[in-house]
């Protein structure tokens, strides 16, 4: 049997596989709630044992994304999803007025509705 003399290799493969074991039983899931409201929707995520610098929520069109990533410590470049859930959002939102915030261990993404009923457009002179 050959005994592998390189330490960088060995410190890498065990910081790895205590990741893997880690990441495989040790990390609770996320719990996802959308709350329907008649101004909005709010969609909660509680994070147990997740950190809030490694969340990340993205909205692109009516895609909105939220994920959760561990960054490696001996490779800062290595980043390992912890979850990740997407949901389509509906065509009647205020996307300009999406926010999120992190409250009691909960982040709550907040969508508004688009205002009901007629609007009254401004008639631009050119």
């Amino acid at each position: 049997m050959k005994l592998i003399k390189d330490k960088k290799f060995l410190q890498n493969i065990a910081h790895y596989i205590d990741l893997t074991n880690t990441l495989g039983g040790g990390v609770s899931q996320p719990q996802l709630r959308i709350d329907k409201l008649k101004k909005g929707l709010v969609l909660r995520v509680t994070l147990p044992g997740i950190d809030l610098s490694q969340c990340q929520v993205l909205l692109d069109k009516n895609q909105l994304t939220l994920m959760a990533l561990h960054q490696s410590e001996l490779n800062p470049a290595m980043q390992i999803p912890l979850f990740q859930h997407q949901v389509t959002l509906p065509p009647f939102v205020d996307f300009g007025q999406v926010t999120v915030v992190h409250e009691d261990h909960e982040l709550q993404v907040r969508v508004p509705y688009l205002p009901q009923g007629p609007r009254l457009l401004e008639i631009e002179q050119r």
